[in-house]
């Protein structure tokens, strides 16, 4: 598709996907509007440092006019796409025009459960340090850059410049509009209870694709030369989920070609991902302050175990926000039992997916049943940072907005 001066509005705007695409196709020439809810999102910035206005949604905003509406898949069915069917306007999903957008390019898709954000980013500055100049796109701000894209600078020449490295979200099979050239999958844990209707349907999503793109080189373990090259880097972050990400990501960028001292600059240079294991307070001392983004029952286990690695004389407190009803309600008995690397746990409310209503089920059915295998599992309305003393380790988990509580509580005792 020829994006050059082409009218492209997106409804969801502010959705980690859609605002590095929207970024994307603003470079690529288009001409691009946005709509969205007042609430703030943490890629406002980034869309107004490239030039894009966000509107608060209304009929007002869909014109006859523009040429593309892109969506997000919570608003498929929003007024403002009405409105654009109703002008027989053009539209495509957010996995729709990503797919569109990677038409031509050698595209390296890292998707699976876990983490997919880290090893995109991870890989994006391989590659860059290797010279490959690529265009990248997480789902989330990448700390070197900070921006959750790369956009190539075309100084590459000889083909080089033609990769594109891109999380593929696998809710609703997103990943199925690409035709990678390679394909990282850190991991393969069921989730996405409201759209897979159990464990199989789930890799069998993953494996259908595959067998669709033969073409594709496909990691999901690394060899022993990857640790080697893994042992010559400085690499900041704990545990053995992260030191994974790394490992498969050397591995995908040894079979492309890049040289050993390319692969550990580009590690050595990696900071990081927004809400990744992301600190609101020095990595040391008495009290640290951290919000990660695990909101999947073995992601927690997974992030207390590293944390507890790494600050074995810190007292563990982890505040949990469940992300959406359907989630929660699956997986409740495999959340109740994940926090036992940490001294206490607090439970927020649930934060609901803008596609789902609310369901019968609670908060409390969750911190009932954690008592079971906790003795100190409370309700995050009782929690009082005031009353811990010693080291301690107050970690932030889930995917809504719990990070604004990490965001409030290292203003207030930091100072202290």
């Amino acid at each position: 598709m020829n994006w050059l001066n082409k009218k492209i509005h997106c409804v969801g705007i502010k959705g980690s996907g859609l605002s590095g695409l929207a970024i994307l196709l603003k470079n690529e020439g288009a001409i691009i509007s946005g709509s969205d809810t007042e609430e703030a999102f943490p890629s406002e910035d980034e869309l107004k440092k490239n030039g894009i206005e966000i509107e608060i949604f209304s009929e007002k905003n869909i014109t006859e006019d523009i040429d593309l509406v892109i969506y997000s898949g919570a608003w498929k069915d929003h007024f403002e796409m009405e409105n654009a069917r109703r002008l027989g306007i053009e539209e495509l999903s957010y996995g729709e025009a990503l797919g569109e957008f990677a038409k031509g390019k050698k595209t390296i898709v890292i998707t699976g459960t876990h983490g997919k954000t880290t090893t995109t980013a991870l890989l994006g500055q391989i590659f860059e340090a290797g010279g490959l100049d690529p265009c990248v796109l997480t789902g989330d701000m990448v700390k070197a850059w900070e921006s959750s894209v790369r956009l190539p600078t075309g100084q590459a020449g000889g083909g080089k410049g033609d990769y594109f490295i891109v999380e593929g979200d696998e809710y609703q099979e997103k990943f199925k509009y690409f035709s990678p050239v390679g394909i990282i999958i850190p991991s393969l844990d069921y989730d996405h209870p409201d759209y897979f209707k159990d464990k199989e349907s789930y890799q069998k999503a993953f494996t259908d694709w595959i067998r669709a793109n033969p073409q594709a080189i496909v990691v999901t373990e690394p060899e022993e030369a990857d640790e080697k090259i893994f042992s010559k880097a400085r690499f900041i972050f704990p545990g053995a989920n992260y030191k994974r990400n790394a490992l498969l990501a050397i591995r995908l960028s040894r079979i492309f070609g890049l040289d050993d001292a390319s692969i550990i600059s580009g590690i050595n240079n990696f900071k990081g991902v927004r809400r990744r294991l992301d600190y609101y307070s020095l990595a040391s001392g008495d009290l640290i302050i951290i919000y990660d983004y695990a909101h999947h029952p073995a992601e927690i286990r997974s992030t207390l175990k590293a944390l507890r690695g790494q600050y074995p004389e810190h007292k563990i407190v982890a505040i949990f926000q469940p992300h959406t009803y359907t989630r929660t309600k699956v997986f409740l008995g495999d959340f109740a039992r994940a926090f036992s690397d940490a001294q206490e746990v607090y439970f927020e409310e649930i934060y609901a997916s803008a596609r789902e209503k609310n369901e019968s089920i609670k908060i409390e059915d969750l911190i009932n049943l954690a008592k079971e295998y906790h003795q100190n599992a409370f309700n995050f309305s009782d929690f009082d940072a005031k009353k811990f003393f010693g080291k301690l380790l107050f970690v932030f988990m889930g995917a809504g907005d719990i990070w604004r509580a990490a965001e409030k509580l290292s203003k207030s005792l930091v100072k202290r």
